[in-house]
């Protein structure tokens, strides 16, 4: 299989490649200096249409986009399995971790029902009164109408693939642009799947972290991640050292007069953390935070901005007054809540002694 003058030669056949114009990145890697180590044919499916693509393994460095700049900070992550937080030296940032993708798996849901439901209308000796399926072996038909539907789902679950793809490319550009020496908790993936199975089949924040590492090791940069179980950033304060388990529904870390999203300070921590030793520096910890604390608190207030009211994920943990629009901490919101409930059994006893 040889590429030679925009054709491909293979088994005798001499098959003229369609090229796409204007495109920056296939005209830097077609150039003379950059050799063609070998070629491989691609089929994907594509609108229930098999496409065929010539890919083509060159030596060299790959493109870069000249609009994506590389940073000279040091970053510190914090990835969920539904939000991220990057911490920088001068900038912090806590945002939904691909967000867009959530609302087409409402429609990927509906096409799933629609497969089951035609199924079993194709096939009702093969399920119980209950409408389970029974056991044993069975053999299945399938209508048109069903294939066109699994056909649909397939269509849907390539589109939901690129754009994670993109969405991916896109937070990996900004963190880079940020900087490329990067420190975070080592993600415990299998956990993850038991836990928060859906959010890691949307997100894939393996992925994610795979190619945030390629790119950043690519630009001369570095990436360490470290075992949580040495760090437990999330459990412990800089300023007293103390470490307290904390439930995930806890999402402020409060001690010794620090207030703090829990994500935005691990990304913070993450930062601190001696590369040799795997474990927290606090004293550098000390030192660096009178300077970033501000920057975090930016990074909320930019959070509260954008979360119009009430629309705030609870991943977060910010909640909101209507009228003030200040962020409430959940300890406050408790003891308003059981303050009023206080309140009005005080007010029922005080009425009801009235009556008597």
């Amino acid at each position: 299989m040889i590429f030679r003058n925009n054709n491909l030669y293979w088994s005798g056949l001499e098959i003229a490649c369609i090229i796409e114009e204007n495109n920056k990145i296939i005209e830097y890697g077609l150039k003379p200096e950059h050799r063609i180590k070998y070629c491989r044919i691609v089929r994907r499916k594509i609108n229930s249409r098999n496409r065929f693509y010539l890919q083509l393994i060159l030596e060299g460095k790959p493109y870069q986009n000249p609009d994506n700049k590389i940073g000279f900070e040091e970053i510190g992550l914090d990835v969920g399995p539904s939000t991220i937080a990057i911490v920088g030296d001068t900038k912090a940032e806590l945002k939904q971790f691909c967000s867009d993708l959530v609302p087409k798996q409402k429609e990927k849901r509906k096409l799933q029902r629609k497969m089951d439901r035609q199924r079993q209308a194709n096939n009702p000796q093969n399920f119980n009164t209950n409408g389970t399926i029974k056991k044993g072996k069975k053999k299945w038909k399938k209508s048109n109408h069903y294939k066109k539907t699994s056909s649909n789902a397939a269509e849907l679950d390539r589109k939901l693939a690129a754009h994670r793809k993109s969405l991916h490319g896109k937070d990996i550009n900004e963190i880079m642009a940020m900087g490329t020496r990067i420190k975070t908790e080592k993600i415990p993936y299998k956990s993850w799947q038991k836990n928060f199975g859906k959010s890691v089949m949307v997100r894939a924040p393996s992925m994610f972290i795979s190619g945030l590492k390629r790119k950043a090791e690519n630009a001369g940069g570095s990436f360490n991640d470290f075992p949580t179980h040495t760090t437990k950033l999330s459990q412990v304060c800089h300023i007293c050292g103390n470490t307290v388990k904390k439930p995930l529904s806890h999402r402020w870390h409060i001690c010794c007069g620090i207030e703090m999203q829990r994500d935005l300070y691990s990304a913070f921590l993450s930062k601190c953390v001696n590369v040799n030793t795997g474990s927290l520096d606090i004293a550098r910890a000390r030192m660096l935070w009178p300077g970033l604390e501000p920057v975090l608190s930016a990074a909320i207030s930019r959070v509260i901005q954008s979360a119009n009211g009430w629309n705030c994920p609870a991943s977060f943990g910010l909640e909101y007054r209507r009228q003030s629009g200040s962020p409430v901490k959940p300890e406050a919101t408790v003891t308003e809540a059981v303050d009023a409930v206080i309140r009005d059994q005080i007010y029922e006893d005080e009425s009801h002694r009235e009556v008597i």
